[in-house]
Formats: structure tokens, C-alpha cells, sequence
């Protein structure tokens, strides 16, 4: 391993990246506040680091100001990770915020713009591609891949009016789409609508605003036809959902910020022995389904004297 690849690990595992998806035994790590991307397979240790982006931010003109205004901030956001079976190649797509201002005003108006980038890991580069003219509203509940395509939560129309739509993405043919979210699960002031993945199939998990006790309907589409799984009713102190696992059990997390697990075939709820106040980030926790994995990513291997790891608990239940 070359003593600069390694450096540039170090350096990297310095900063605090999410997953930001799975696949096939890799994962997706990105830090949303700089262009910092990876892919890493825990199985092998193979860890690869993205290439800096690309993308060239266009000059802003503002029309009302009359004036090109300054680039004050780049974020990336609401990434996706997948396979595109057509080409044989794992792929990155992300959405680039980007925030313009008038520097010479001493509070100034942020104006926004939205770029998108997609990275090959066969040509191991960024491209830009172009924007949809929707963007995520917010992230999924774990991965938002399924079968070579991604998918994003989104709306139209203004507050207390609006309507809730599906962005996908098509990795095979680099294409997004607009899917309409069913009118049944429920207006959303009053509900929550998070997309997620249950047994290889997109779903909508559908829950109240108001969560004293708190209820989950569960819908699934095959083929463009959505159908309603199950129902949990009024589950005392549980917070948000977190997603399902490989055998269709759903991880919740409650009030004391614990993880409970509902067994979709009993409907019974049996607490975990996981507590997600131990992380400094329990709030942006995410459920992803992890398998191992040969697969080569041409990358570098982990550096072990960088390798944090959780302290396991004993017999009695002690650290």
C-alpha cells in the first residue's frame, strides 16, 4: 500500500461520514459538508476513496437584484448507491446544493441551485448529469435501492397543500422519473410518509404527526399497484421507524432512544440490547441490510491502528 494512500485514509477517517447505501456487500460512506466520498467493503477491509468532485458551478444572475450574485456554500446531499447490471458497474448519485448571496448587502438573501453528479466506479470518475426538476425533500429510511433503481421522497405545490411524489433514478440508463405517492396513506400535516424497502420491494411506511401512541401502516407496490402489508397499532413511547431487516421484522427506536424490533409474523415487539444515546448522532441513525461480500472495489486496505471498535458487552449484560 502506497504511504500517500495511506495518509489520505487516515485523514479521511478523521471526519465523521454516513451511509449513505448498500449493495451487494459495499457501502457508501459520504460526509454531506465537503466533497468527501468512499466505498468500502467490511468483509474484505477494502476500502476506496471517490475522487474530489467534478462538478463546475455555473455563475448565479439574479433577475430582482440585478446583479451575479457569490457562491457561499456547497453541500452534497441525498445520495444514492446501486449496481447498474446493463453496464456492470456500482455507481454514486448525488445531489450538490449550492447557495449563492449578495456579498455586498450585510444580510443577504440566500438564493439556492441544484446541481447532480454521478460517479462510476469502472471509470472511477464524476460526471454531471442532468437535474430533475424536483429535488428530495428528505432522506429514506436506510437504503433507497432497489433492482437498479433509486429513489427519493419529494413534493409539489405549497405548504399545507402539497402533494407528495417519488423521484427515481434509473442507474442503467441514468434517466429519473416521477411516481405518484398513493392519495390513501393519509394527508401529510397530519402524517409522516418515509420510503423504505421491505423484502426487495419499495414501501411507504405511513405513521401520525402526533406521536403519543403511535401507529404504522405499511404499504408496498409491485408492477405500479401498491398494497397495504399490515398494520401496528398504537404502540406506547416509540419514536420513528428505523426499517426493515432481511426477514420483513421492523426496527423502531422509542423515546428512551432504544431499539425495539417487531416481529411482523407474531406482532409481538421485543426490546434490543441497543442503545443509540451511545452515538453522538442518534438522531441521523440508519438501517442498512449488510451481507458479505468478495467483490473487488480496486481500492486500498483498511488501516488497522484506525479501526475504532464498539466495546462488546459480557455475560452480564456489562461493558
Amino acid at each position: 500500500m502506497a504511504v500517500t494512500e495511506a495518509v489520505k485514509e487516515a485523514i479521511w477517517l478523521q471526519d465523521i461520514p454516513s451511509v449513505y447505501g448498500a449493495c451487494h456487500g459495499l457501502l457508501c460512506l459520504l460526509d454531506s459538508s465537503t466533497d468527501k466520498a468512499a466505498i468500502w467493503n467490511p468483509s474484505t477491509r477494502e476500502f476506496k476513496i471517490l475522487p474530489p468532485s467534478s462538478i463546475q458551478h455555473p455563475p448565479y444572475f439574479s433577475p430582482f437584484e440585478e446583479t451575479y450574485l457569490t457562491l457561499d456554500n456547497v453541500s452534497f446531499d441525498n445520495a444514492a448507491f446501486g449496481f447498474d447490471s446493463k453496464n456492470d458497474d456500482y455507481k454514486v448519485i448525488r445531489f450538490v446544493d449550492l447557495t449563492f448571496v449578495n456579498s455586498e448587502e450585510e444580510n443577504p438573501h440566500p438564493h439556492f441551485m441544484d446541481q447532480v453528479e454521478l460517479y462510476s466506479l469502472r471509470s472511477n470518475s464524476w460526471k454531471e448529469i442532468p437535474s430533475p426538476d424536483y429535488t428530495p425533500t428528505c432522506t429514506t429510511l436506510g437504503n433507497n435501492y432497489v433492482d437498479g433503481i433509486c429513489y427519493w421522497k419529494t413534493k409539489t405545490g405549497a405548504y399545507l397543500d402539497f402533494r407528495g411524489l417519488i423521484l427515481s433514478f434509473d442507474m442503467g440508463n441514468e434517466k429519473f422519473s416521477i411516481l405518484p405517492i398513493p392519495e390513501f396513506v393519509g394527508s401529510f400535516p397530519e402524517y409522516y410518509v418515509d420510503l423504505l424497502v421491505f423484502n426487495g420491494s419499495l414501501g411507504d411506511i405511513v405513521y401520525p404527526s402526533q406521536r403519543i401512541d403511535t401507529s404504522f401502516d405499511l404499504w408496498v407496490t409491485s408492477e405500479g399497484v401498491w398494497t397495504k402489508q399490515f398494520n401496528i397499532k398504537s404502540i406506547s413511547g416509540v419514536v420513528y421507524p428505523l426499517g426493515f431487516g432481511k426477514n420483513g421484522d421492523l426496527f423502531l427506536r422509542d423515546t428512551n432512544d432504544e431499539v425495539l424490533l417487531f416481529d411482523a409474523s407474531t406482532l409481538e415487539i421485543k426490546k434490543l440490547e441497543i442503545n443509540t444515546y451511545l452515538d453522538h448522532f442518534r438522531f441521523a441513525i440508519s438501517l442498512h441490510a449488510y451481507l458479505e461480500s468478495l467483490v473487488r472495489i480496486n481500492g486500498i486496505q483498511e488501516v488497522e491502528k484506525y479501526v475504532i471498535r464498539q466495546p462488546t458487552r459480557n455475560a452480564s449484560n456489562e461493558y
